[in-house]
């Protein structure tokens, strides 16, 4: 890591350790969550991990039904 990412990464470690520093991140962090581009991120990403469960149970059923036969 360089110097200056260390640098800054100590002094956001230090600014949130502080617990009234700590509430507004919580706040900002719930008003972040309702912007829409947020929204429609988060949809999309739930999506393809929807398409990939159903991937992963179609593969594994064939995995079994080629053990067993």
């Amino acid at each position: 890591m360089h110097m200056y990412h260390k640098s800054r990464y100590r002094a956001r470690k230090r600014y949130y350790e502080k617990e009234e520093n700590k509430e507004k991140k919580r706040i900002y962090m719930r008003e972040y969550e309702k912007r829409p581009e947020v929204i429609a991120k988060k949809r999309k990403r739930l999506a393809i991990n929807n398409e990939n469960d159903l991937l992963h149970a179609q593969m594994a059923e064939r995995f079994v039904d080629g053990a067993q036969g």
